[in-house]
């Protein structure tokens, strides 16, 4: 770990002193929700949840509709965002709880770790869930100057979790706040972001990355806070979305003041899909429904699950003056391509020796490619360490055994389907049998993952 910081600082200190263009750079923040569904926003479809800033991003910008994670769940979905690279491949197969032996790899080369190189300033304000058993595991051991936020999600206590650890919200490695209340971590996390935003300068670009814990739930004692209490036709779910919004309105508004707006690329998404097939544990507290869990529209499935609805989630990116105004993005990409991207747009070089399998999208974001002539490879969904489905275009092949549902504990049979998710978006129809020629194209696909993915 230690070679590793040596070399990027030395190869900082060269960027910055030996080039003059690092207010060239934009600023980046990339804002990650949790288990936030497709259809939570306004512009997204939900007709009871108000989201106005994140509505004018898009508005401004590029909306894609067929953005997806390659892992419905926390962890993995993380990893791969972070990295451009499946999860499998460095065994970060689940959501890690408190301990764990696993975490991502020492070797491994972040978003931050990449934009160091390149002059960045980079921060983490929020939730991590990567690892805690050794110091590389660490935000502040993976590229980012600074962390502060929550090691785990929200629910790693009783009784939700049993665990004799205590929710605690760390400044690098210290704790630096006990139990904090839910209905305080929006507010908490925005002071922060507001804090870090304060503190740039124009001379040097900014990665912030900034990973709230809602709308995980619970989110019934979060929606008590004083400033939620009105009347939100969304309930406890539109409350803390509604607020998530709104913070998010003030970051960028301090931009504003500041004068870094202009120069500020905003990136919004989810880890995954909603937990609509959440465990009973989730409603020990007493006050815990289930419409206090998201929704994923038309699309069918959840968290954990490698349907539409347990993989496909918002997607909005806004760069004044660079992004289209208004765009919708419709070509299937995916969370890996996020490292890529910010290596092409900020001139960044592609981590070393290490085989990614995101693309970078950057001709899409920025209106130079048409969704129709832009050719993205194969994605992979891959769960619990696994490959469940595979999409080429629209699209999809998903095999999987007879298992049992961790939530929900129900069996499920074996399964081999294809689907059109242009035609079918709902995931209907299984046509393996009407189209066996393509049925057979995917398969081959899918077959090839261990070979070239582990």
């Amino acid at each position: 770990m230690w070679i590793k910081k040596i070399i990027l600082t030395a190869l900082y200190c060269f960027y910055l002193f030996g080039s003059g263009s690092a207010q060239e750079r934009p600023n980046i923040i990339l804002v990650l929700a949790d288990d936030m569904g497709y259809s939570d926003l306004g512009c997204y479809g939900s007709p009871s949840i108000s989201t106005p800033f994140l509505d004018s991003m898009a508005a401004n910008g590029v909306r894609a509709t067929d953005f997806m994670v390659t892992s419905p769940s926390c962890t993995p979905s993380r990893a791969s965002l972070l990295t451009g690279r499946y999860a499998s491949r460095y065994n970060l197969p689940d959501p890690i709880g408190p301990g764990s032996t696993l975490g991502l790899p020492d070797e491994e080369i972040t978003i931050a770790e990449m934009l160091k190189e390149v002059g960045y300033r980079t921060a983490l304000v929020g939730k991590w869930h990567l690892g805690d058993k050794h110091d590389f595991n660490y935000p502040t051991g993976q590229g980012f100057d600074s962390f502060f936020g929550m090691l785990y999600s929200h629910d790693y206590r009783d009784p939700y979790v049993k665990t004799d650890t205590t929710i605690k919200i760390f400044r690098n490695r210290k704790p630096a706040i006990q139990g904090p209340a839910d209905s305080n971590l929006s507010r908490i996390y925005s002071e922060e972001v507001i804090r870090f935003i304060k503190e740039q300068r124009k001379d040097q670009p900014f990665f912030l990355y900034y990973a709230h814990n809602m709308p995980h739930l619970p989110v019934a004692l979060a929606a008590e806070a004083d400033r939620m209490k009105a009347l939100h036709f969304g309930g406890a779910l539109g409350a803390v979305v509604e607020d998530l919004d709104k913070q998010l309105a003030l970051m960028w508004k301090t931009l504003e003041e500041q004068g870094l707006a202009d120069n500020t690329m905003l990136i919004f998404s989810s880890d995954n899909g909603p937990w609509i097939e959440y465990p009973i544990r989730m409603s020990g507290d007493g006050v815990t429904k289930n419409w206090h869990v998201g929704t994923a529209g038309m699309f069918k499935g959840s968290k954990a699950q490698t349907y539409e609805g347990g993989v496909r989630v918002p997607f909005i990116v806004y760069w004044k003056g660079r992004t289209p105004k208004g765009a919708v993005l419709r070509s299937a990409i995916s969370n890996v391509d996020v490292l890529p991207t910010l290596a092409e747009l900020t001139d960044a070089s592609l981590p070393k020796a290490r085989e990614l399998d995101g693309q970078s999208i950057a001709p899409l974001l920025m209106g130079k490619a048409k969704d129709l002539d832009f050719e993205h490879r194969p994605i992979y969904l891959v769960n619990h360490g696994n490959v469940e489905a595979v999409r080429s275009g629209s699209w999809k092949y998903r095999e999987l055994p007879a298992g049992i549902n961790n939530n929900s504990g129900k069996a499920y049979p074996a399964a081999k389907e294809l689907f059109n998710v242009s035609y079918d978006p709902s995931e209907r129809t299984n046509v393996i049998d009407e189209f066996p020629e393509k049925a057979k194209e995917l398969k081959k696909l899918f077959d090839a993952f261990n070979a070239t993915s582990k």
